[in-house]
């Protein structure tokens, strides 16, 4: 989210080592898989959402990632994938910003799905409140960073990133022969350069928020330009191409660029600084390209 809104400053909290992994199996499905598939509705300050699907035939599971704009117009989205909304097998928060939580509790309870968040993010979001999961009847299964668990064939592991909605979490998914990786909404890169994050990875979807040029020349008060560009707000184009240039893996075959502000960047600056940093990285023949604010993208290697 990177628009005008009440800041308060946010507890700051230590960095630590990685937990033993825990996984949770739901379901009695196959672990049997043929790929996965991101399906990208919508992606900006405007609204997010997106839809993992993973495995074929009684296999196959489906995931909604956060759902920040009207659940009308992500179900008509997720129509042009060949999916239905109200038949997710659960539903994921990144985070507690409006953009990523509006409709999230409102999908759940549609689908009858589970809803995996941090009970942190819940609690800071009217609509996420306790009372309104209660009302409508959504199981909440907890999160938390670098602890995995498993809906059907598909393995989720939460990684915490540094943003002033805390906690916030990108996402790595995994089926058999198959890993993607979903981090939007951060402020700074070092968590995804630590050993072992991005390896093996097929896909990758990566925000780069804006240019700082046009940050600094642009609209936003000085405060705003602040939140954004520091360390707890969002990837500037340099930021996400350091990023690819020290840790792209040779795995990867589809990068998605996404949460392109629409005040401070535009795709071209983004997509070339992205290519001049896989060059730089000796990567080619990489599908590369932006997510729109609104609108289908799939991505994947099915």
């Amino acid at each position: 989210m990177d628009c005008a809104r009440d800041y308060k400053e946010p507890e700051q909290h230590p960095a630590k080592a990685m937990p033993p992994i825990h996984e949770s199996i739901l379901g009695q499905k196959s672990l049997g898989c043929q790929g996965m598939r991101i399906h990208i509705l919508a992606s900006g300050s405007s609204g997010n959402c997106a839809l993992i699907e993973a495995g074929t035939g009684q296999d196959r599971v489906v995931l909604c990632l956060d759902c920040g704009i009207a659940q009308r117009t992500a179900r008509e989205l997720a129509e042009q994938a060949g999916l239905s909304l109200t038949h997710v097998d659960g539903v994921l928060l990144s985070h507690h910003h409006g953009d990523h939580s509006l409709n999230v509790l409102g999908v759940a309870a549609r689908a009858k799905a589970p809803l995996f968040a941090h009970e942190e993010a819940l609690s800071q979001a009217k609509r996420t409140r306790l009372s309104e999961v209660r009302r409508r009847g959504v199981e909440v299964r907890a999160v938390s960073d670098r602890h995995s668990f498993s809906v059907g064939p598909l393995t989720v592991t939460p990684i915490q990133l540094p943003h002033d909605a805390v906690p916030t979490h990108g996402f790595l998914f995994e089926t058999e022969g198959r890993r993607a990786g979903f981090f939007t909404d951060f402020g700074e890169i070092g968590v995804l350069q630590e050993a072992g994050v991005l390896d093996g990875l097929d896909t990758l979807v990566l925000e780069a928020n804006h240019d700082r040029r046009m940050l600094e020349s642009g609209p936003y008060p000085y405060h705003l330009q602040q939140r954004v560009g520091g360390p707890l707000g969002h990837l500037a184009n340099v930021q996400t191409a350091d990023l690819l240039a020290s840790s792209a893996p040779p795995t990867l075959r589809h990068l998605v660029l996404a949460h392109l502000s629409a005040h401070n960047n535009l795709p071209e600056l983004a997509l070339g600084a992205a290519a001049d940093a896989l060059d730089q990285r000796g990567l080619g023949g990489i599908i590369l390209e932006a997510a729109p604010a609104k609108g289908y993208m799939a991505a994947g290697v099915s």
